[in-house]
């Protein structure tokens, strides 16, 4: 997408002042994760937050450059705080690490296209990944702690595109008549899988495992 000017990444800005209006940044971001977690991430636009917010449309661009960093704000903010992996073992950490990370993606399931995607990283995520490779390069080298994030990131992702809104309902199947094409996936999307004990899945569980 092509700006007509450059402007700073607001995630990485110094922390704004003491707001003195009911309008600021954290209430718009916060707003807009609201939405975005009720409706999806096509419902986060400008004017919807703005009357959401009671708020002239214009108003918001003095908290955020645009929708693009708006997005970005709400990804951050819907990462939240990594978990305290400090005195867990080395795959004990990495389960830990990676069930949180889908926990998130479960609960914000519009993030998981936007982790994927060529975008800028912010705090949150960097965060997230400092976590971890700060987890195993306390006993092997870099590359391999590198190694370790790419394999799970990319375990964690695939695993709640899976889950998530990727794929067809049952009845998007069975209405276009690819049913008999498509059997295994249709006993997925039955319900074939369920959740485990305490709510867990049992495929990304074991896929954890040694």
């Amino acid at each position: 997408m092509i700006h007509a000017m450059t402007v700073d990444d607001p995630r990485w800005a110094a922390p704004p002042a003491p707001a003195r209006r009911t309008l600021d940044r954290g209430s718009v971001v916060a707003t807009a994760l609201r939405l975005a977690d009720t409706d999806g991430l096509a419902a986060v636009s400008m004017p919807r937050l703005a009357r959401e917010l009671g708020s002239a449309p214009m108003s918001l661009y003095r908290h955020v450059p645009g929708k693009d960093a708006l997005v970005d704000l709400v990804l951050d903010a819907a990462l939240g705080e990594p978990p305290d992996l400090a005195g867990c073992g080395l795959r004990l950490g990495c389960e830990i690490w990676a069930s949180a990370l889908r926990e998130v993606l479960d609960e914000h399931p519009w993030a998981v296209g936007l982790l994927a995607g060529p975008r800028a990283t912010g705090p949150a995520e960097c965060a997230w990944s400092e976590t971890l490779l700060a987890h195993v390069v306390g006993g092997h080298p870099l590359h391999a702690a590198v190694e370790v994030l790419h394999l799970l990131h990319g375990y964690v992702r695939g695993a709640a595109a899976l889950a998530g809104d990727r794929l067809p309902t049952l009845d998007d199947v069975r209405r276009s008549g690819r049913s008999e094409q498509l059997p295994v996936l249709s006993r997925l999307l039955g319900g074939a899988v369920v959740r485990g004990p305490g709510g867990g899945e049992p495929l990304f569980e074991a896929g954890l495992r040694p």
